[in-house]
């Protein structure tokens, strides 16, 4: 087998993993969340005007401190709420919690209930902190971006 050949093998299975790995999807539905960094969650939050905010942690670290414009809902909350989350189906929707694993199961209840443009913050507010709080966006860009 030649170099070249194992490389784009490789290459390719690389692809596969970067791609196939970010995208999370809802048994049966063929609809799925997408996993996205605090650098590209700040961008859409600053480049679109139907972006929601959810935070879905509890109350007391909510009110201890979140994403600017954030709307909290504790996970727990979702499917009770989903009435009137419905009038923000065709928004960008940035689902967050404290680390990442409240927002990702809040992401499939979404999705099971007709949302299609839902996002998950990989790491969550503590990531949020690090990166975009501290001022490490520039600094860490790679680091979630592999």
């Amino acid at each position: 087998m030649s170099w070249r050949l194992k490389f784009y093998i490789l290459f390719s299975f690389f692809l596969f993993y970067l791609f196939g790995c970010g995208m999370r999807a809802h048994r049966g539905s063929g609809a799925s969340f997408v996993d996205i960094s605090p650098i590209e969650a700040k961008e859409k939050i600053k480049a679109k005007k139907n972006v929601f905010i959810l935070d879905v942690r509890t109350p007391e670290e909510f009110s201890q401190g979140h994403i600017e414009g954030a709307i909290n809902i504790p996970v727990q909350e979702i499917e009770k709420m989903i009435g009137e989350l419905n009038k923000y189906k065709k928004y960008e929707i940035i689902v967050y919690c404290r680390s990442g694993s409240r927002s990702r199961k809040a992401s499939e209840i979404l999705i099971k209930h007709g949302f299609r443009n839902v996002y998950n913050l990989k790491g969550g507010f503590i990531e949020w902190n690090k990166t975009i709080r501290e001022g490490k966006d520039e600094k860490d860009y790679e680091r979630y971006n592999h």
